[in-house]
């Protein structure tokens, strides 16, 4: 479908920009490139801003939502019921929905929704779609029947796999969207499973992707000596980075020579320094802290490998599609990972990278020491990541699918929008013919 109208999108999310969420912003971005005008609505105050160059040119605004006590949300959503039929059916589903929430937070999100949806009337947006399943979509669902308007999400996999809503919840959040993206096909497996055949067709597969025309291999190779290893997560326990400290040691034992970088931070970051630090590697394993996009790019460019031993978590949390493995490949650069969420469906086995089995530091050891001692298999490694990245990652095509979705699930035959097109087109040819004169 082309896009023949300009609609207004309401992004939903938790905080915003978070470090370790570039993924949404960028797709924002793409969208812009795309002509779609953007507005970010974030639930809760930003604790540590992002600040990666390329966020200078995001144009999208950021409306921060402000709450009211639930009394007064109360009598504004009788009030609505009141002075319009229209809406009615809508709100008294969202009440409903909202207080049957299986975490008991249904009055929470019902006063968020309300100051979303007021939010969404103002700024006049066409269609909300919500980045992560939990908080962010309910939201956007409940605003999305008191307002009428459409709502998507897109999920993604602590969303999917933690939280203990249920079935029930699934299958209310699903039915009321106007479609589900995810990013794996792992998880389009169990969505639909959850869900069950009759709204299994909603749930669609969108993988993240990175920007190819930016993000380009190194000219030409370059080899460290010693070979050196780069590790990019956050110090939770799904990253798996204590498993990269022990294997690190075996090599260190076998008599390999390499160095390792580890950026990122985390509630981990004190017990990886001290787990390396006791192993006696702090010559070998170098913690940076978080770095800016463009410096995580400047480090995979400098480095032999990649490598990032995800696992599953106690709690059931996992990495979905680690976004700087996409990065990497990218940049030409090979990856050592393991087969949990979607890593599977990035890296193929021996083509691309090398996966081992996860919490396995003598698996991942020998693949590390393989690929440090052999720089033809990095190079042919490399070049095929790239290949697949340029197949299957590229942010362009990805989001050129998301604004068909968005354009498909608007109607537009609505006035508000027809309106809104007329005017923009008229604007923007107004601004070609002023751009032409000077």
């Amino acid at each position: 479908m082309t896009m023949s109208f300009y609609p207004r999108i309401g992004y939903v999310v938790k905080r915003f920009p978070r470090v370790s969420e570039t993924f949404i912003a960028q797709e924002i971005l793409e969208l812009e490139r795309r002509g779609a005008a953007v507005r970010v609505f974030p639930l809760v105050e930003n604790d540590r801003p992002a600040d990666h160059a390329w966020l200078d040119d995001l144009q999208a605004p950021i409306s921060p939502i402000t709450v009211a006590v639930f009394s007064q949300v109360w009598a504004e959503l009788g009030r609505r019921c009141r002075i319009s039929s229209a809406p009615r059916s809508g709100i008294r589903r969202a009440v409903c929905v909202a207080l049957e929430h299986p975490q008991g937070k249904g009055r929470r999100y019902l006063s968020e929704a309300l100051a979303l949806a007021e939010l969404v009337e103002r700024y006049d947006i066409d269609h909300l779609h919500a980045h992560f399943a939990n908080r962010p979509a309910f939201v956007a669902m409940l605003a999305g029947l008191i307002t009428g308007r459409p709502f998507s999400f897109t999920a993604h996999a602590k969303d999917i796999y933690t939280e203990p809503t249920g079935d029930v919840y699934w299958r209310e959040l699903v039915r009321h969207a106007s479609f589900v993206a995810t990013v794996t096909e792992a998880n389009v497996r169990h969505l639909r499973g959850m869900v069950g055949e009759s709204l299994a067709g909603k749930i669609r597969l969108l993988y993240n992707g990175v920007d190819l025309q930016t993000i380009r291999p190194r000219e030409k190779t370059a080899h460290s000596s010693p070979p050196r290893l780069l590790c990019v997560a956050r110090l939770v326990e799904k990253k798996g980075v204590e498993v990269l400290v022990d294997a690190a040691a075996l090599l260190r034992d076998r008599g390999v020579a390499f160095e390792c970088a580890v950026v990122g931070d985390g509630p981990l970051a004190s017990d990886m320094r001290n787990r390396a630090s006791a192993a006696g590697l702090d010559e070998r394993v170098r913690f940076i802290g978080p770095l800016a996009h463009e410096r995580v790019i400047e480090q995979i460019h400098a480095s032999d490998v990649v490598v990032l031993p995800c696992r599953i978590a106690a709690d059931g949390d996992r990495d979905a599609l680690p976004t700087v493995l996409l990065e990497a490949m990218a940049c030409g650069v090979p990856c050592v990972s393991t087969p949990v969420g979607g890593v599977g469906e990035i890296i193929r086995q021996n083509e691309t990278g090398i996966l081992v089995r996860p919490d396995r530091a003598d698996e991942l050891a020998l693949a590390l020491r393989r690929l440090i001692e052999d720089e033809t298999l990095r190079d042919r490694f490399g070049r095929a990541g790239r290949r697949r990245a340029e197949t299957l990652f590229d942010r362009r095509r990805s989001v050129k699918q998301l604004h068909e979705w968005f354009g498909g699930a608007i109607d537009p035959r609505d006035e508000r929008v027809g309106e809104r097109s007329t005017h923009r087109r008229t604007k923007e040819s107004h601004d070609e013919n002023r751009l032409r004169l000077q």
